[in-house]
């Protein structure tokens, strides 16, 4: 029963594997099951054993990458460069995937659920980044500070910057910490709000 389970777990882990590097290679419908599990080395029918369909195949990459992607973009609470750093060598890796999603955002559930998740990683990971900017805000004012740092560091704005003006990757970072400092210097000290 051990090894069985065991070699259960290697085909998921092949097949969770393989699926993500097409999806990152290559559009999402043109990713067969097939590719899939070629890729993978196991049959189209264990694959389908294992999730049933290529959304259940999506949904389960998504659920699978999900800490693999806060670890690979983790960065020190604080360390703005460090963490933008890290940010931009991951939209280096996936950015395009990403975008590509982003284009059939509405028309596949499961393609919505990774967006959603992603946006809820995104989101988490400004707040521990910049937790102490964000210590002492509240209510709307923080929402739109979070939302103001989501914006400067979202993978669209890599997007633009790297694959529509084809700037570097150097340049690029120096636009979003500038971006990311440009919010920051918004925030007032209790003494200049006169609070």
């Amino acid at each position: 029963m051990t090894a069985r389970r065991e070699a259960v777990d290697r085909n998921r882990d092949r097949l969770l594997q393989a699926a993500y590097e097409l999806f990152v290679e290559q559009p999402y419908d043109r990713v067969t099951l097939d590719a899939v599990a070629g890729a993978a080395g196991v049959t189209r029918q264990t694959l389908l054993r294992q999730f049933g369909s290529k959304d259940g195949l999506c949904v389960a990459v998504v659920d699978w990458l999900v800490p693999r992607e806060e670890t690979a973009r983790e960065a020190v609470p604080g360390d703005v460069e460090s963490g933008v750093d890290r940010l931009l060598d991951r939209y280096e890796t996936t950015g395009d995937a990403n975008f590509r999603f982003l284009g059939l955002e509405g028309r596949v559930d499961a393609i919505d659920y990774g967006l959603a998740r992603a946006r809820e990683g995104h989101r988490a990971w400004i707040e521990r980044l910049f937790a102490a900017d964000l210590a002492r805000l509240r209510g709307p004012e923080r929402k739109t500070v979070v939302s103001a740092l989501y914006a400067a560091t979202d993978v669209t704005v890599w997007k633009l910057l790297r694959r529509d003006f084809g700037l570097s990757r150097l340049e690029v970072k120096a636009i979003v910490r500038r971006l990311v400092e440009g919010v920051l210097c918004t925030l007032s000290t209790p003494n200049e709000s006169g609070k």
